[in-house]
């Protein structure tokens, strides 16, 4: 992820790599230019308060929809 991310938060640390902070701010551009898709951590609850988790996965993110984005912030304001 920090290959595709403008930078960390500092304050929340991961001790297994040496306290490095998360990497944050997902680059649509560098999505692209390296292929790298993000990871999206999903998990789904019960439809019934108080049952808990149901599910849960990980998955990698389309391409396509960074692609896409790309395309529209080159379009700029007026495509809006």
């Amino acid at each position: 992820m920090r290959e595709i991310t403008a930078g960390e938060i500092r304050q929340w640390t991961i001790p297994a790599l040496d306290f490095a902070g998360v990497a944050t701010g997902i680059d649509v551009r560098l999505v692209v230019e390296t292929g790298i898709a993000p990871t999206i951590n999903t998990g789904i609850a019960h439809q019934k308060p108080g049952v808990g988790q149901v599910g849960a996965g990980v998955v990698r993110a389309p391409l396509a929809c960074f692609s896409a984005a790309v395309a529209a912030l080159g379009a700029g304001p007026e495509a809006a």
